[in-house]
């Protein structure tokens, strides 16, 4: 037996889970992969296995919540894992990635979950595609087959926007000789090719995916899982770029061939409590944890500060712009009491404002639907590659940003049809702030890091974790902090605090 080569693959802790990752480790409770993969059922199970272990990271407080604290989505001045102390300190800091810091684990846990998850996958493909083995009948087969490559691209996807670069194995590659790293780019080009085989699958066969892969109210058809695979194939594409350079380069062609028939309904994924759990948006229900950074409140309401004053209080927000900034259509709420901030550590981040999107959830303990990608998604992603194309067709574009909810729910007047380039992107990206709120992992931040928009010496991505490094015998490294060079580290080029690059600290009311 050989196995993957990849040290934190076979930490402990990784061992513990359903996945199996390493599957050649001397363990009778681990079975070997012939075992395994002996019968299908066994195939069904390793994915379905593989699924759980993708959306894992959605467990705890994982990086993703760092990401939209450091993106000034979200408030607070809660040290707890690292929250305060090395993502909303003002000004931004070095991230530790040392084997110091015991918060750590916010990148370690899910590079090895990805990185397991992409190793359940390939023992399936190599199993259907290689050795020929079956998962049953042509439907089930396919059906298998087409979640295990979709499990590959999106656990790909996710490593390539959240790290400077990580692994690349393929279904047949020889896993006795020690891997190298991939840059992120590399990582994406690869998601993408995973997404095209779940594609070319889904528009082969007609199937229904077995119930055990996602816990879905209804399990996915072959025509709304290739649906799903083009919108997430798309927005992983356009999330991957590090600043406004490389945004300007994304192959915006193949995002709006993906977004022709991208998806049409929200992804919705039933939490149990268990195997299913999104820590993130269950815990904004809790009045006093997560609060609104005064970032996303100056969508609706330019006027109100970037920063809490330090002495005096602040009203609510005017809702007369923007219809969501009023408590009745369920998007944020307004909390009186700032008691729980810590002035020390900057009165300038206090909030009012609260989610309230998904109080609902919050007050089931955490089970019950959860969207994970709104089907708006997709209407953004299209009306974006439309602005960006060689010849911008800005008036499609706003023909769909005006059928989108910033009318239908922000009652915002449409937009004219002689909008600038530049107004038609700022919409898009608003609506993308507040109609995409929390969805997927760590979104708010890379759309932030593409637009060159967040603070100087804000981390544009994640070094390999420190136990990984250790593990490989390699230096250790990281970034944030200091002046940034645009790629590893934000310059502030485009910071959304203007040229000062600081909030406003002054009186009740901002110049």
């Amino acid at each position: 037996m050989k196995r993957l080569f990849i040290p934190l693959l076979a930490a402990a802790t990784l061992l513990t889970m359903a996945s199996c990752a390493d599957l050649n480790v001397n363990n009778p409770n681990n079975p070997d992969t012939r075992r395994v993969l002996a019968t299908p059922q066994d195939l069904q199970g390793i994915v379905a296995g593989a699924f759980v272990t993708l959306y894992n990271p959605w467990q705890g407080y994982q990086h993703n919540v760092h990401m939209e604290w450091t993106a000034d989505y979200v408030t607070m001045t809660n040290a707890f894992r690292g929250f305060w102390n090395f993502f909303k300190v003002e000004p931004r800091v070095p991230w530790d990635n040392t084997l110091a810091n015991s918060s750590g684990d916010i990148t370690s846990i899910p590079f090895q979950r990805w990185h397991a998850a992409i190793s359940n996958a390939n023992d399936v493909i190599r199993a259907i595609e290689v050795e020929r083995k079956s998962a049953g009948t042509p439907a089930v087969n396919a059906a298998t087959l087409a979640g295990a490559w979709f499990v590959r691209a999106m656990a790909l996807g996710y490593l390539a926007t959240s790290f400077d670069k990580a692994y690349i194995v393929s279904p047949t590659q020889d896993l006795g000789q020690r891997l190298d790293f991939s840059n992120y780019r590399e990582v994406m080009a690869e998601a993408q090719r995973s997404f095209d085989r779940v594609i070319k699958i889904c528009d082969s066969v007609q199937f229904t995916l077995p119930a055990s892969f996602i816990n879905t109210p209804v399990p996915y058809s072959n025509v709304k899982l290739v649906r799903l695979a083009r919108t997430y194939a798309a927005n992983f594409l356009v999330q991957n770029a590090r600043n406004s350079a490389e945004n300007r380069q994304t192959n915006w062609a193949r995002v709006l061939e993906l977004t022709a028939q991208g998806m049409t309904e929200d992804y919705v994924i039933n939490l149990d409590g268990n195997n299913w759990q999104n820590w993130f948006v269950e815990i904004a229900g809790l009045s006093w944890y997560w609060r609104t950074d005064h970032r996303v409140i100056r969508h609706m309401d330019p006027t109100y500060p970037t920063g809490y004053p330090s002495t005096g209080t602040l009203g609510r927000a005017d809702t007369t712009r923007d219809a969501r900034a009023r408590e009745a259509t369920g998007y944020f709420k307004y909390e009186s009491s700032l008691a729980f901030f810590r002035l020390d550590r900057g009165p300038q981040l206090r909030s009012h404002y609260r989610f309230s999107r998904y109080d609902d959830l919050y007050l089931s303990d955490g089970i019950g639907p959860c969207v994970f990608l709104y089907a708006e998604t997709n209407r953004l992603l299209r009306a974006e590659a439309l602005v960006m194309q060689a010849t911008p067709n800005i008036g499609a574009a706003v023909e769909l940003l005006n059928a989108g909810r910033r009318t239908t729910v922000g009652r915002l007047a449409p937009l004219p049809t002689n909008a600038t380039r530049e107004e038609v992107l700022n919409a898009i990206f608003v609506e993308r702030d507040l109609e995409l709120m929390m969805t997927d992992f760590g979104i708010h931040f890379k759309d932030m890091r593409r637009r060159d928009a967040l603070q100087r010496g804000t981390i544009l991505h994640f070094p390999v974790p420190a136990v990984e490094l250790a593990a490989r015998q390699e230096a250790l490294y990281t970034y944030g902090g200091g002046a940034g060079d645009g790629t590893n580290t934000a310059n502030g080029s485009n910071s959304w605090l203007g040229p000062t690059g600081t909030r406003f600290t002054g009186g009740q009311t901002q110049p």
